[in-house]
């Protein structure tokens, strides 16, 4: 198990804020050049985390099916197929943790914007400060960092401390299992601490 340095979890993130802000800066540009459609931002904002981003690829261009409130990303020529498949991620901690970070910024589920990620210990006070009546569960935590087990068969386990309001307002550390596809699944989590600030979904 490889423990990422506070030093990667930050260059990570710089890479993802640059891809934001190019997303914002080709948006407003091309919003004054004509009328753009719904999913316009997304498919800019996909395009710029993958540019921006160290140590995955896609093979194709992300495009985005919105139907109501609902937005499905799929790769251009690959309609209606999952797109994890379409990633080419090295298996190394840090790109495999920034992948976790973009590809669930490209599905952009509803919980996952009321998910922020916790890597010191000021962020997890902060999260603290957050939460409503908050209750600490475990008190004794050796790292907030994430940390990353790559397997030989091409599978890797990331680890990653998170604060959330979907469903319940909770501070967890969650186990990701990354599989040979590219797509990953929840494996578990361990409750660290939690209050009453939950928003319901759906």
């Amino acid at each position: 198990m490889t423990i990422l340095s506070i030093e990667a979890v930050e260059r990570v993130r710089e890479r993802i804020a640059r891809a934001h802000d190019l997303a914002n800066t080709r948006f407003r540009e091309a919003f004054a050049a004509g009328p753009l459609a719904p999913k316009a931002h997304m498919a800019m904002q996909a395009a710029a985390l993958l540019e921006c981003a160290s140590g995955l690829r896609v093979k194709g261009e992300i495009r985005y099916d919105v139907i109501g409130d609902e937005s499905t990303p799929y790769v251009e020529g690959s309609r209606g197929i999952p797109i994890y498949p379409a990633f080419d991620v090295d298996r190394n901690a840090e790109a495999i943790f920034e992948y976790w970070l973009v590809i669930s910024d490209i599905v952009g589920a509803t919980s996952w914007r009321m998910t922020r990620l916790v890597a010191t210990a000021d962020e997890y006070d902060a999260a603290l400060m957050r939460m409503q009546s908050p209750q600490i569960v475990r008190a004794l935590i050796v790292t907030h960092l994430p940390s990353v087990d790559v397997r030989d068969d091409g599978t890797a386990m990331l680890e990653a401390t998170v604060y959330t309001r979907a469903e319940e307002e909770r501070v967890e550390r969650r186990q990701l299992l990354l599989d040979v596809h590219n797509e990953f699944h929840y494996h578990g989590r361990e409750l660290i601490a939690e209050g009453r600030g939950g928003v319901r979904l759906g």
